[in-house]
């Protein structure tokens, strides 16, 4: 289970979902794994998707990797957001955890939630978990980002 976020912050006004929509989709990574839109809230982003084929491993399941793409996913996305442009900084996977507790099967609707655990100068960890449409934990996860000169 994660440990109760201990960062605080706001996301810059200028973060919503058609700035996510122009940035961060687009013939890239969540548009053709299926990840749908970022909603922001005060200090917590969030993304879905729909399990299908594409996720499957044997036996009709998801592959757990999939949680752990959208844990970096939506952990990358949220240091990215609280780094200024103008400091030419960019936002860097260090290490990704995941724990799984639950499957999930075609149709199953996910939603990845992200909250902050640290937000230093060079490194942010986050918390992300991924719950089912019935709001069961699927999976728990922990990544933390490094923040490095472009």
């Amino acid at each position: 289970m994660p440990v109760s976020p201990t960062a605080t912050f706001s996301f810059p006004p200028h973060i919503t979902s058609e700035y996510f929509a122009k940035h961060f989709y687009q013939g890239q990574l969540p548009e053709t794994f299926g990840i749908g839109p970022i909603e922001v809230a005060a200090n917590s982003l969030s993304c879905s998707l729909t399990v299908d084929e594409r996720h499957l491993r044997p036996g009709g399941i998801m592959n757990g990797g999939v949680s752990l793409v959208l844990i970096e996913f939506i952990g990358s996305v949220s240091s990215s957001c609280l780094i200024n442009p103008d400091t030419a900084k960019n936002a860097l996977g260090l290490t990704v955890t995941a724990n799984h507790t639950r499957t999930a099967k075609p149709g199953d609707r996910l939603t990845a939630s992200s909250h902050a655990v640290h937000i230093g100068r060079s490194t942010h960890i986050w918390d992300v978990t991924i719950s089912n449409q019935k709001d069961q934990l699927v999976s728990t996860g922990r990544i933390t980002m490094m923040i490095v000169a472009q």
